[in-house]
Parts: C-alpha cells; sequence; structure tokens
C-alpha cells in the first residue's frame, strides 16, 4: 500500500517552509532597515553580541573570511534584499507548482 498518496514529498514540503522563513525574515530586515532611513536614521542593526553594524555582510557560509563581503552599504542592501524577497517568491511559486504535480501524480 502506498501511504504517500495524495501527499507532497517530504524535500518539497521542505523547500517550500524554507523559502517562506526566506521570504518572512527578508521582509522584517528591509521594513526595519526601510523605516530607519526614511526617517534620516542611520539603521541600528546589531550583531550577535550586541555591536552596532554599519551594513550588512554577505558571503557563503565557511571559516575562510575570502567569501565574505563585510559593512556593504544600506543602499545596497536594500536593492539585494528586495531581489531576495523577489527570487524567495518565485522560488515558492514554482514549488507549489511541483507539489500540485506531485499530488496529482500519486492519485
Amino acid at each position: 500500500m502506498d501511504d504517500t498518496k495524495g501527499l507532497v514529498s517530504k524535500q518539497t514540503a521542505m523547500d517550500i517552509a524554507l523559502a517562506y522563513r526566506e521570504v518572512e525574515t527578508a521582509e522584517k530586515l528591509l521594513a526595519d532597515i526601510s523605516e530607519q532611513i526614511n526617517r534620516r536614521e542611520t539603521p541600528d542593526i546589531r550583531d550577535a553580541f550586541g555591536r552596532r553594524q554599519d551594513g550588512l555582510q554577505l558571503g557563503v557560509p565557511s571559516g575562510n573570511n575570502g567569501h565574505q563581503l563585510f559593512n556593504v552599504p544600506w543602499s545596497l542592501a536594500r536593492p539585494i534584499i528586495e531581489t531576495h524577497i523577489a527570487n524567495q517568491r518565485a522560488k515558492i511559486t514554482a514549488l507549489t507548482e511541483l507539489a500540485r504535480s506531485e499530488i496529482g501524480s500519486h492519485g
């Protein structure tokens, strides 16, 4: 007996959940940054140690700092975050279609 009949695969479900989490996290960060910039304030974003950051970090998670950019200015961070949100939403759309096909293929 096939217990997966009519179900979305675990991987697809996890990918959808992770993409939604990325959108939520990025939207919150963008809202926080935008609000402070609109008030002509420097965004008060702090690292895990409570130190104020003058920009964002971009990089590949690793022990090698050669794959990281530090203090990416807020003026560049905003379009990067907006693009990331758009890409994650597109991913959610594609994964939703995949989920529909997974459900349909088991029926």
